[in-house]
C-alpha cells in the first residue's frame, strides 16, 4: 500500500515531484532505498552519518525538512538540485529495523505551507510494512532474525568488513543432545530451553553481533570487527561456556552443550551463501571431533569436504549399481570351535578392484545412505546364513549397524523384517554390533532398543571398545551381551603395557559383568596365547583367518584347527573370588537389613533380580560357557534365583511385622546360600576351606 501511495503521489501533486522510503539494514548502519517514484535515484544507500539529515531524523523521531541549496546538504540531496527544492524526510520505526518516507516539493516552503501532518500518515504506513516485515524476518518462538535476515545482514555486513579493514565471524551453532531433551521431556520443554540458551548466548555476545535462530536447534552469528583469530576463539569459548551450564527445565536440571562451526572473511573470500555453507561444513567437523567444541574452516576442510563428496556419491552408486558385497571374517572361541562370523562390507569398484571399508567408511553413516546399508547389510547377511544353517554349518552371524540406522525410528521394523524373511537363521544367532559411541547420542533411547533387540532374542555387541568416550561402568548400562575389544589395542599389547593394562581391564569387567570378550586384531600364536590366559572368550583376525567371500567360508571350517595353539597356555585368570566375596557380603548385608540395622542392597528385591545381581551376571555369562555343560550347573541356577525367592518372602514378612516368621525366613535364606556356595566352590575345583560363609562365619 505505501508502496502504491508513492506511486501515486506524483502523478496527482503538481508540487510533490518525488516520494519513496528508504529502510535501515545491517542493524542501522546505512539506509537503503526500497521505493521511489517521479524521479530516478538508482541504487541509492546512505551510511550512518551524523550529519545526514536522513539520520537525523531517525535520531530525533522528528521531521527534517532539507533545502536542496544548503552547501551542508549531503551529496545524494545535492544532486536533485535542478528538480527539487526541497525534501522532507519522515521517520518511522524503532531500534535496529526504521526507515524514512523521503518527500520531494517543487516548491521551497511547500511543507510549512501545506502542514507536515498529511505526510505523517506515511510515516505510520510505514510502521505497519516494518511491523509486516519484522513478523516475517523473524522467528516467532525467539523473536531472533530468522535465516533470511540473517542472510541480510550478512550481505551489508561483508560490506563493513572491508569498508572497516576488520575480520568478520560467520558461526553457525548447533545444541548437542536437544533432541533427547525435547523427545523425553516434551516439545515445551525442549521450546523452553531453546529460549534459555538464547537468553544466555545474548548475555555474552557483543554489541553489534547478531544471534539468528536458522531452525530446529541451530543458530546463526555474525561476529563484526575482530581484529585476530584469538579474538574468535576467545568469544566461542565463552558461548560453549554458557551452553554447558546446567537449566532448570519443568523443575529438572538438564544439561546441554554446544558445537561451533566458523569461518572468517575475507581469509575466506566467499560470498555471504559460500560463507554459510563453509562454517555448516566447520561444524560438522566440531561434531565429528566430538562435539562441545568450534571448529575453524580451512581450505583443507574445503578439500576433505569435497573428497567426502565423491566418497558419497562413489558408495551410493555402487548401492544403486549392486557392487556392494558381504565379505566374512571367521571368530574362534579360546576353546578351540568356531563360533561364528563378522559380516564386513566391500565395494566393487569398476577401476579400483575390491575396496575395504576404509575407503569409503566416513560415508557410512551419511543420512541418505545410512539406512540403505544398513537394510542391505540385514538382508545379505542373514540370507548368507540362513544358508548355511541349511547346509549344516550353524555359524553366528554379526553385523555392524551404523550409529545412524541404529537410532533410526525404523530400524527396528527393518530388523523384524530381515529376521521373518530369513527364519532359517534363529534370531539368537544374529548379533549387531555398534559402536560404543553409538548410544552416548541417545542413551535412553539406546537402551530401550537394544532391550527390543534382546526381546527378539538378538545379541549386542559393543564394538571397538576403548577407542570412543565410554568407561568401563558404561557397560553396565547396556544390554550387551559381548564386548569387541579394537585392535589398535590388541595389535601392540605385546610391547605397550599401557595396552596391555587396558586389554586385562577391559576383559576382567566384562567377565565379571558376565559378557563375552572378543579381542579383534589377533596376528600371531603369541597374542592368542596371551589373551586366553587373561580370560579372553573368543579371538579374531589374520592369524586365523583375513576376511573371505562367502563361498570360501565353508572350505575354511572343514580345515580350520586350533589344537596347537592350546599346548602351551594355562587356565587363565579366575575372576570368580571377589565375585563370590561381594555377593557374600551382600548377604550378610541383606540379612542384617532384615533386622533394621542398613540398608536393603540393590538387585536383591527386583524382580529379575537374579540376571542382575554380582553371582548372577557370572552365572549366565562366564559361568554357563565354561560349567554350563555340566549336570549340576542348571540346579545350580535353580538354587541361585531360589534365593532371591526367598529373600522377597523375607521382606513380605517384614513389612506385616511379624518378627519371628522373618527371623525363620532368613535362615533358610543363609541355609540355602551355603549350599549354593559350596556347590559352586566344588564344581569350579576351588577349595571349601576358609570361605567365609561356608567356614561358618557369624552373619
Amino acid at each position: 500500500m505505501l508502496q502504491q501511495i508513492c506511486e501515486a503521489l506524483p502523478r496527482k501533486s503538481a508540487n510533490v515531484r518525488m516520494a519513496g522510503y528508504v529502510v535501515s539494514n545491517n542493524q542501522g548502519e546505512d539506509l537503503t532505498l526500497e521505493c521511489m517514484a517521479g524521479l530516478s535515484l538508482p541504487a541509492l544507500q546512505i551510511p550512518r552519518t551524523t550529519e545526514d539529515p536522513c539520520w537525523a531524523a531517525l535520531e530525533s523521531g522528528r521531521t527534517v525538512i532539507q533545502s536542496v541549496e544548503d552547501p551542508h546538504a549531503p551529496g545524494w540531496i545535492k544532486c536533485l538540485h535542478h528538480r527539487v527544492k526541497e525534501i522532507g524526510m519522515f521517520p518511522f520505526g524503532a531500534e535496529d529495523l526504521r526507515g524514512a518516507v523521503l518527500i520531494g516539493a517543487h516548491e521551497k516552503g511547500y511543507f510549512r505551507r501545506v502542514g507536515s501532518d498529511y505526510f505523517h500518515a506515511f510515516a505510520h504506513l510505514g510502521e505497519m510494512v516494518l511491523l509486516l516485515r519484522n513478523q516475517s524476518l523473524r522467528d516467532p518462538m525467539t523473536s531472533l532474525p530468522n535465516r533470511t535476515l540473517f542472510q541480510d545482514r550478512l550481505e551489508n555486513a561483508r560490506v563493513q568488513a572491508l569498508r572497516n579493514d576488520c575480520l568478520l565471524g560467520v558461526a553457525i551453532l548447533d545444541l548437542d543432545g536437544f533432541k533427547q531433551v525435547n523427545d523425553r521431556l516434551g516439545h515445551a520443554a525442549g521450546d523452553q530451553l531453546l529460549q534459555a540458551v538464547v537468553q544466555r548466548l545474548q548475555e555474552h555476545l557483543r554489541a553489534g553481533d547478531t544471534l539468528a535462530r536458522m531452525g530446529g536447534d541451530e543458530f546463526g552469528l555474525i561476529l563484526p570487527g575482530l581484529d585476530s583469530v584469538n579474538d574468535l576463539e576467545v568469544l566461542c569459548n565463552r558461548l560453549l561456556a554458557t551452553i554447558r551450564e546446567p537449566l532448570d527445565i519443568q523443575g529438572e536440571a538438564v544439561r546441554v552443550s554446544g558445537s561451533i562451526g566458523v569461518t572468517l572473511y575475507p581469509l575466506d573470500d566467499s560470498d555471504a551463501s559460500t560463507l554459510v555453507q563453509h562454517a555448516d561444513m566447520a561444524l560438522y567437523a566440531a561434531k565429528d571431533a566430538g562435539r562441545d567444541q568450534f571448529h575453524l574452516h580451512t581450505l583443507a576442510l574445503d578439500e576433505a569436504v569435497q573428497a567426502e563428496v565423491e566418497v558419497r556419491a562413489m558408495l551410493g552408486q555402487a548401492l544403486n549399481n549392486n557392487r556392494l558385497t558381504l565379505h566374512y571374517q571367521p571368530v574362534v572361541s579360546s576353546g578351540g570351535t568356531i563360533w561364528g562370523v563378522e559380516a564386513l562390507i566391500r565395494l566393487q569398484h569398476p577401476e579400483k578392484g575390491l575396496l575395504p571399508p576404509v575407503a569409503f567408511f566416513s560415508a557410512l553413516d551419511h543420512p541418505r545412505l545410512a539406512r540403505p546399508i544398513g537394510r542391505f547389510v540385514l538382508e545379505t547377511a542373514l540370507r548368507q546364513g540362513e544358508i548355511w544353517h541349511r547346509e549344516g554349518l550353524a555359524l553366528r552371524m554379526s553385523v555392524n549397524i551404523s550409529t545412524r540406522h541404529l537410532l533410526d525410528t525404523r530400524f527396528l521394523d527393518d530388523l523384524q523384517e530381515a529376521l521373518a524373511k530369513h527364519p532359517g537363521l534363529p534370531p539368537e544367532h544374529l548379533a549387531i554390533e555398534i559402536t560404543e559411541s553409538a548410544p552416548l547420542t541417545d542413551m535412553t533411547g539406546a537402551q530401550m532398543l537394544l532391550r527390543a533387540c534382546n526381546r527378539l532374542g538378538v545379541c549386542v555387541a559393543l564394538d571397538d571398545f576403548g577407542t570412543g568416550n565410554a568407561s568401563l561402568a558404561y557397560l553396565q548400562r547396556l544390554p550387551a551381551h559381548s564386548v569387541k575389544i579394537d585392535r589398535s589395542f590388541v595389535r601392540d599389547m605385546i610391547n605397550d603395557p599401557n595396552d596391555l593394562a587396558i586389554v586385562a581391564a577391559v576383559i576382567t569387567a566384562s567377565r565379571m559383568l558376565g559378557l563375552k570378550v572378543i579381542a579383534e586384531g589377533v596376528e600371531t600364536a603369541e597374542h592368542a596365547a596371551l589373551l586366553i590366559k587373561m580370560g579372553c572368550s573368543h579371538l579374531q583376525g589374520y592369524y586365523f583367518s583375513k576376511p573371505l567371500p562367502p563361498e570360501d567360508i565353508p572350505a575354511w571350517s572343514t580345515c580350520f584347527h586350533f589344537a596347537p595353539l592350546m599346548k602351551d597356555v594355562v587356565p587363565p585368570m579366575n575372576v570368580l573370588p571377589p565375585i563370590l566375596e561381594g555377593h557374600s557380603l551382600r548377604v550378610r548385608m541383606f540379612l542384617r537389613a532384615l533386622r533394621y540395622e542398613n540398608p536393603f542392597p540393590m538387585h536383591v528385591l527386583e524382580k529379575d533380580a537374579e540376571n542382575y545381581c554380582h553371582l548372577g551376571r557370572w552365572l549366565q555369562g562366564e559361568g554357563a560357557l565354561n560349567y554350563g555343560q555340566l549336570p549340576g550347573f542348571a540346579s545350580l541356577l535353580a538354587r541361585h534365583e531360589r534365593i532371591h525367592q526367598l529373600a522377597r518372602t523375607a521382606k513380605s514378612i517384614l513389612d506385616t511385622g511379624d518378627a519371628e516368621g522373618t527371623r525363620d525366613q532368613g535362615n533358610l535364606l543363609d541355609i540355602e546360600n551355603r549350599l549354593l556356595l559350596s556347590e559352586l566352590l566344588s564344581m569350579t575345583g576351588q577349595s571349601l576351606d576358609g570361605h567365609p560363609i561356608i567356614a561358618g562365619s557369624p552373619l
